[in-house]
């Protein structure tokens, strides 16, 4: 209920109205929401992700208020425009690069992995990982006393600032990742034509002769993809 004045003080309420204003964690959070297909939008989602308020504050606000924060949010049905893709970023005058001189570390690869397979909009973390100052290692002291506040840093920048670097990373995530997504699309197909010459030669489609025949071609081709 209101109160005696019928005037309620919702606190105060900072919104971005363009993605130079959004931090790399909120831009994850808003990316990740919207590429669930299953999910049902709701505004109230789009609205924590955006003010850091709560559900209970945001369930409280009147509709007129609710609906005039979404329109300020309208920027983000719009891709962000950012630079090219780049490899270093400075920050509070500091210069962080990821190395593209040496190939990607057991360890690098690794805690990147698990950084994925948990989630793969976790920008930040992998930054973290990959994106270091000159002469850092990534190695158990790096990862213990370190890596925290590296996340950190990196989910509280500017979008904008990061986005070369994040364009830079998933370029070259998906070039080293190719060869072995489209070995499996095609190990996949290999599979289902074995499976469909069992069963035409159980069914006495095809001869023995033939069913033999296809089948030694079909293990060339599987050595081929194994060796990709």
């Amino acid at each position: 209920m209101d109160n005696e004045n019928n005037v309620i003080d919702y606190g105060e309420w900072i919104i971005p109205n363009k993605w130079d204003d959004v931090t790399l964690f909120q831009y994850q959070q808003i990316t990740k929401y919207y590429s669930d297909k299953e999910k049902k939008f709701d505004l109230r989602d789009v609205l924590e992700i955006f003010t850091n308020h709560t559900r209970d504050e945001i369930n409280q606000l009147p509709v007129e208020f609710a609906e005039k924060i979404m329109n300020e949010l309208s920027f983000v049905n719009e891709e962000p425009k950012y630079g090219d893709a780049t490899n270093t970023i400075e920050i509070d005058g500091e210069k962080y690069s990821i190395n593209v001189m040496q190939k990607l570390k057991t360890g690098e690869y690794l805690a990147v992995d698990t950084v994925l397979r948990a989630d793969n909009y976790n920008y930040a973390a992998i930054l973290a990982i990959l994106c270091r100052k000159e002469g850092e290692i990534y190695d158990t002291k790096f990862e213990n006393e370190m890596l925290d506040n590296r996340i950190e840093l990196f989910k509280n920048i500017s979008l904008m600032k990061v986005m070369p670097l994040v364009s830079f990373f998933l370029q070259r995530y998906m070039i080293s990742t190719m060869p072995t997504l489209l070995s499996s699309e095609v190990q996949e197909g290999i599979n289902h034509i074995r499976k469909d010459l069992e069963i035409s030669a159980k069914n006495g489609d095809i001869s023995k002769h033939s069913m033999k025949s296809a089948m030694k071609t079909l293990k060339k081709y599987e050595k081929i993809i194994n060796g990709i």
